[in-house]
C-alpha cells in the first residue's frame, strides 16, 4: 500500500498538467452523476435526460442524421420530406447536427438512444470543464501556483447557471466547449503571435453551432477591447496610445472574418434558409429605453437553485441565468478591488459588465445577441458568456491572493444583507421561502441526536480554540459566547424550517468563502472552499433540473421501435414512389424525422413560415415553429398526397398498468370520416392499424390559372377550401356559378349554464357572454342533428386563438384536438350519423367569454370527390423519387396551364419539363408551381442548396489563406 502511495505521489509530481485536466473534466461529471442519481435519471432510474425541446425536437433530428449516414442517403440532410410537407434541412443541419458528439447517436441502436442521450450530455460537461482548464493553464499560469483553483473554476464554468438550467438545449454546449479555446488563441493573436489558430478555432465554433457561434463573435469583439485596454496606458499622446490599441483590434477583426469565412460553406446556405424561416417571424428592431426586466431581480439568479419550470423558460422575458457560486462572484468583485489590476483594465471590465447588464434589461440590445429576434423561450441565451467573463476575472483575482480589508468585509456584508432583504420581499417561483419539508420534518421528529452532535462538535471546537488561541481569556469568552448564541439561533431556525432555505444556504456559502478569503489559504481552507463550492454547484444543478418533466427512457424506446416497425412495413410494401403518411397519434411532432418516413408534422426553429401559415389557412395547426396534421378534410388529404393513415388502437387501462415500460398512445384527433376515404387496411398489429387511400393525390397535378393565383383569407378556412374547389372547376363569383362544397348550417340548439348574455345577435353572429359565478365553470353547449350522412365540422370562434382557460367535450368525451392555434380551426364532429344528435360542449374557467361566429359546416362529400377525381386525372406519375431528385410523367388532357405541387416553395428547387428548365413560382404563398401545356411530358425536379457554391468558394479561399499563413509562421519559427 505504501509503495502504491509513493508511486501515486511521484506520478502527481511528474504529471501535474494531466492531473489538473483530468480533475477539471471529472469533477463536473461526477457532480452531475450524483445529482442525476438523486433525481432517478437514467442510468440510475427510468427518467431520460430528454426534457422539453430535447424530447420534442432534437432527438428526432439525431435519428434523421443516423439514418442519413447509415443508409448513405445524405440528400435528407439537404432537403427532407420528413419535415412537415417537406423543407430545406440546412438550417436543421447547422443548428442541431454538426456536433461531433452526435457520432454516438449514429453508432447507438435506436432502442438505446436513452444511453446516447446520457452520454452526449455527460461527456459534454467534462469537455466544458476541460476546455476552461486549458485556458487557465495555457494563459493564466494554472500550473505555477494554487493548482487547486483550476479544477474548481473549471467546474464553476461547466456547472454555471445557464448550462445546468438549459441542459435540455444540449446543442448549445459545443459553443461552451469552444469559447475558452477561442479566447486562448484570441489572446495570442492580440499579443502578436500567429493568428491562423484563432481563425481556425473561431471558424470551428461557428461551424459546430452557428447560433451560439454568432454570440461568441460578439463577445470576442467585447473581450478583445477589454484585453488590449492596458495599451492605452503607454506613455505618449492620444495618437500614440491609439497606435498601440487599434492595430491588434483590426487584426482581430480581419482574422475573425477569415475564420467565419472558413465555415461559409454552411453559413451562407443557413443564412438563406433563415430568411425563409425565422427571418419571417417576429417584430422589427425598435429601440426603446424601457426595461424588459427589473435589474434588481437579477440578484435572485445568484441564489442557489435559481431556476424552475414555472419561472418562464417558455414565456418571458424571464431572468438571465448567471449563477457562478460564491467563490466566483466574490472573486469577480475582488477583481475590481485588486491592487494588482490596472485601473484601465478595471474600467474596461466595468464597461463589458455594463454592456451585459444593459443587454439583460433592454430589449433592443438583447435582440442583437439573439440575431434580431426575441427567442421563443429560453431567454437570455447569451447569459453564459457573462458567467464565463466573471469567472475568468474571478480566477485572476483569487489567484493573486486578494487582500480583504475590514471596509471590504463591511461593504460586502451590507450588500449581501440588502440583497437578501430585496429577494425575501419578492416572490419568485424558483426560490422557496422555507427549507425542504423533509428536512424540517426530520429535525422536528429527531431533535435529540442532532442536538447531541451539535453540542459535541461545538464543545470540541471551543476546546480547540481555547487551548490554541493566543487571545486573552476575555476575548475568548466573548467569541465563544457570541458563537454559542448563533449556534442556538441556527438550531432553532433549522427546527422551524428556515435555516436551510435556498437564500440562507447561499448566504452561508458567501460568508464561509469570504471568511476564508480573509485569511491565508491553508490546505484545510482549500478543502473547505472546494467542499462548499461542490455542494453549491450540485444543489444548484439539482434544484434547477428537478422540476422539469422528463420522458421515460423505456417508453421512448418502445414508442420508437414499435412505430418504426409500422412505418418500415408501409415503406417496404408501398405501391407508389411518392406518398405521405398521416396519423392520429405521435410521440412528438418530429417523429417522421426520428424514424424516417414522409409525414406531415414537424417542430423546428428552421421551419418555413409559409408552411405554417398554409396549415393555419386550412384550419389546421401551424403554430410555434411547428405543424401538425390534425384537422384533415378530403380536400387537404388530396392536396398533401396522404395515402396512408396510421391510427393507434384503444387500450385497456389495466393493460397499461401491467406494462409500465410500454408506450400507449392517446389519439390527438378523431377522423370520423377515415373509413370513407381510407378504405384498405394494409397493416395491423396489437397496437396500431394502417389504412390506405386508393384515391390519394400525386405529388403534382395540372390545374388552371385560377387555382394558381388564389389568395387566402385569415381565419377563413372553409371559405379558403371552397375557393380551391371552385377554382379547380373554373367556377367564379363573377360568373355566379360557385358551389358551397362546405356549407354553413344553423345549430339545432345553443344551451348555457352559469352564463349571462351580454351581446348576443344571431344575425351578425356576435355571441359575448359573462360567467355568472366565478367559482364554477361557465358552460356553452351546441347541439347538431345531421340530416344527411355527410361529414360535419365545428368552426372555432376567433377568440379561441387567444389563450383562454377552457376545455371541450364532444358527446360527453373530452375533445382530443389540440387547442393551441393561430387561426380558426376545423374540428370534425361526426360522419355518417344521419338523424343522430351530436353535442359539443365548452367549459370556461374565465369570466369573459366570446364565442362570436362559432359555426357548424357540412361537407358535400359527393361533389368534393368529383372535383378531386377530375384533378387527379391530370396528376404526375412519379417514377423516381428521392429527397432532392424526383422524376415523373404527366399527361395533360384538359386546359391546365400550371402544375401545382405539394412541395413547399424554395429557390433551391429547379424544374425541367421535357429536358428544359422552366420558370418556377410560389403559389398560394406556399407551394412550388410551374407552367405546363397540353400533352405528354417528362418532369424532373432537382433541389440544389442555395448559397452552397458561393459558400464553398469562400471557405476554400479562407482555408487556403490560413494554410499559407500557417506554413509561413512555422517556417519563421524554424529559423
Amino acid at each position: 500500500m505504501l509503495i502504491w502511495f509513493m508511486r501515486w505521489q511521484e506520478f502527481l509530481k511528474k504529471n501535474p498538467k494531466k492531473i489538473l485536466y483530468a480533475l477539471s473534466a471529472l469533477a463536473p461529471m461526477t457532480i452531475m452523476l450524483v445529482v442525476w442519481a438523486f433525481m432517478g435519471m437514467y442510468p440510475f432510474g427510468s427518467k431520460s435526460l430528454m426534457a422539453v425541446d430535447f424530447g420534442q425536437q432534437y432527438i428526432s433530428f439525431f435519428g434523421l442524421l443516423k439514418n442519413a449516414i447509415l443508409t448513405g442517403d445524405l440528400s435528407s440532410l439537404s432537403y427532407s420530406f420528413t419535415k412537415s410537407l417537406g423543407g430545406d434541412m440546412i438550417g436543421v443541419l447547422g443548428y442541431y447536427l454538426m456536433s461531433p458528439f452526435n457520432l454516438i447517436y449514429i453508432l447507438m441502436p435506436l432502442k438505446y438512444f436513452g444511453a446516447a442521450v446520457f452520454l452526449t450530455i455527460w461527456l459534454r460537461y467534462g469537455a466544458i470543464g476541460l476546455s476552461f482548464a486549458f485556458l487557465l493553464i495555457k494563459r493564466y499560469k494554472g500550473l505555477e501556483s494554487r493548482k487547486w483553483m483550476v479544477p474548481l473554476f473549471s467546474t464553476a464554468y461547466a456547472l454555471s447557471g445557464m448550462l445546468v438550467s438549459y441542459q435540455m438545449n444540449v446543442i448549445f454546449y459545443d459553443a461552451m466547449i469552444m469559447l475558452p479555446i477561442v479566447i486562448v488563441y484570441l489572446e495570442q493573436l492580440l499579443d502578436g503571435e500567429a493568428p491562423y489558430r484563432y481563425s481556425f478555432v473561431l471558424g470551428l465554433a461557428v461551424l459546430l453551432q452557428f447560433y451560439m457561434g454568432y454570440m461568441i463573435s460578439i463577445f470576442v469583439a467585447l473581450y478583445a477591447c477589454f484585453y488590449v485596454s492596458p495599451r492605452l496606458m503607454v506613455e505618449g499622446d492620444l495618437k500614440t496610445k491609439l497606435k498601440n490599441y487599434i492595430p491588434p483590434l483590426l487584426q482581430a477583426v480581419i482574422y475573425s472574418i477569415i475564420g467565419i469565412g472558413t465555415a461559409a460553406v454552411l453559413l451562407l446556405p443557413v443564412f438563406f434558409n433563415l430568411l425563409e424561416s425565422k427571418g419571417q417571424i417576429g417584430g422589427g428592431m425598435t429601440f426603446s429605453f424601457a426595461f424588459q426586466i427589473n435589474p434588481l431581480d437579477i440578484l435572485a439568479k445568484m441564489v442557489i437553485g435559481g431556476f424552475d419550470t414555472t419561472s418562464g423558460w417558455s414565456a418571458g422575458p424571464n431572468l438571465p441565468n448567471i449563477y457562478i457560486g460564491a467563490l466566483g462572484f466574490l472573486g469577480f468583485i475582488f477583481y475590481f478591488l485588486s491592487k494588482n489590476v490596472s485601473k484601465v483594465k478595471k474600467w474596461a471590465a466595468g464597461i463589458v459588465t455594463l454592456v451585459f447588464l444593459t443587454s439583460f434589461v433592454n430589449e433592443f440590445v438583447s435582440k442583437i445577441w439573439h440575431m434580431g429576434q426575441n427567442p421563443a423561450g429560453f431567454f437570455f441565451r447569451f447569459s453564459w458568456l457573462f458567467s464565463f467573463f466573471m469567472l475568468l476575472l474571478a480566477y485572476q483575482a483569487v489567484k493573486e491572493r486578494p487582500v480583504v480589508s475590514k471596509w471590504t468585509n463591511l461593504v460586502i456584508g451590507i450588500g449581501l444583507a440588502l440583497s437578501v432583504c430585496y429577494i425575501q420581499s419578492k416572490s419568485y417561483t424558483f426560490i422557496a421561502k422555507v427549507q425542504p419539508e423533509a428536512i424540517t420534518n426530520y429535525f422536528s421528529k429527531n431533535v435529540f441526536l442532532p442536538l447531541l452532535v451539535l453540542v459535541v462538535l461545538g464543545g470540541l471546537g471551543f476546546y480547540t480554540y481555547w487551548t490554541k488561541s493566543q487571545k486573552s481569556q476575555r476575548e475568548k469568552m466573548i467569541l465563544i459566547g457570541v458563537t454559542s448564541v448563533f449556534i442556538v439561533i441556527a438550531f432553532l431556525l433549522l427546527k422551524a424550517g428556515y435555516l436551510l432555505t435556498q437564500v440562507s444556504l447561499t448566504v452561508i456559502a458567501y460568508l464561509v468563502v469570504l471568511l476564508i478569503l480573509n485569511f491565508k489559504l491553508s490546505r484545510f481552507a482549500v478543502v473547505i472552499v472546494s467542499l462548499v463550492s461542490i455542494l453549491e454547484f450540485g444543489y444548484n444543478a439539482y434544484l434547477s433540473q428537478v422540476t422539469l418533466g422528463y420522458d421515460n427512457v423505456n417508453k421512448f424506446s418502445d414508442a420508437t421501435v414499435s412505430v418504426k416497425r409500422v412505418t418500415d412495413n408501409i415503406q417496404e410494401n408501398s405501391d407508389q414512389k411518392f406518398y405521405r403518411i398521416a396519423s392520429d397519434f405521435g410521440y412528438s411532432r418530429t417523429v417522421p424525422s426520428l424514424i424516417s418516413y414522409p409525414g406531415l408534422s414537424t417542430f423546428s426553429s428552421s421551419l418555413e413560415r409559409s408552411t405554417m401559415d398554409h396549415f393555419a389557412f386550412m384550419g389546421d395547426l401551424g403554430v410555434n415553429a411547428s405543424t401538425q396534421y390534425s384537422n384533415g378534410t378530403p380536400l387537404t388529404d388530396a392536396l398533401y398526397g396522404v395515402r396512408y393513415f396510421m391510427s393507434a388502437k384503444d387500450f385497456d387501462p389495466k393493460e397499461m398498468e401491467d406494462n409500465p415500460d410500454k408506450m400507449y398512445f392517446y389519439r390527438y384527433t378523431d377522423r370520423f370520416d377515415l373509413k370513407r376515404y381510407f378504405t384498405e387496411k394494409v397493416y395491423e398489429d396489437k397496437r396500431y392499424v394502417v389504412y390506405k387511400n386508393p384515391k390519394s393525390f400525386p405529388l403534382a397535378y395540372g390545374t388552371n390559372v385560377l387555382v394558381r393565383n388564389i389568395k387566402f383569407g385569415v381565419n377563413n378556412a372553409f371559405a379558403n377550401q371552397n375557393i380551391i374547389l371552385n377554382s379547380m372547376e373554373g367556377h367564379q363569383k363573377a360568373k355566379n356559378d360557385t358551389i358551397e362544397y362546405f356549407k354553413p348550417l344553423a345549430f339545432n340548439a345553443i344551451e348555457t349554464e352559469n352564463v349571462i348574455e351580454e351581446k348576443v345577435n344571431k344575425k351578425t353572429g356576435e355571441a359575448i357572454y359573462k360567467r355568472a359565478d366565478s367559482s364554477k365553470d361557465a358552460i356553452i353547449r351546441y347541439r347538431i342533428t345531421p340530416r344527411t350522412n355527410y361529414t360535419y365540422y365545428f368552426f372555432t370562434p376567433v377568440s379561441l386563438t387567444h389563450k383562454q382557460d377552457y376545455s371541450v367535450l364532444l358527446n360527453g368525451k373530452w375533445l382530443k384536438n389540440n387547442k393551441s392555434f393561430t387561426q380558426r380551426q376545423i374540428w370534425q364532429l361526426t360522419d355518417q350519423t344521419e338523424n343522430k344528435e351530436t353535442v359539443i360542449e365548452f367549459r370556461f374557467r374565465t369570466d369573459q367569454i366570446d364565442m362570436s361566429n362559432a359555426a357548424v359546416y357540412r361537407a358535400d362529400v359527393d361533389q368534393i370527390e368529383q372535383v378531386l377525381e377530375n384533378r387527379k386525372k391530370q396528376g404526375l406519375k412519379v417514377t423516381k423519387f428521392s429527397n432532392t431528385h424526383i422524376v415523373g410523367n404527366v399527361s395533360i388532357t384538359d386546359n391546365s396551364k400550371y402544375m401545382m405541387t405539394s412541395i413547399p416553395y424554395s429557390d433551391g428547387w429547379k424544374v425541367k419539363v421535357d429536358g428544359k428548365f422552366v420558370q418556377t413560382s410560389k403559389a398560394w404563398n406556399a407551394f412550388l408551381a410551374f407552367p405546363i401545356s397540353k400533352g405528354n411530358h417528362k418532369v424532373e425536379f432537382v433541389f440544389r442548396q442555395k448559397g452552397v457554391i458561393l459558400g464553398a468558394l469562400l471557405s476554400i479561399v479562407s482555408i487556403t489563406y490560413l494554410v499559407i499563413q500557417m506554413r509561413r509562421s512555422r517556417s519563421n519559427e524554424g529559423r
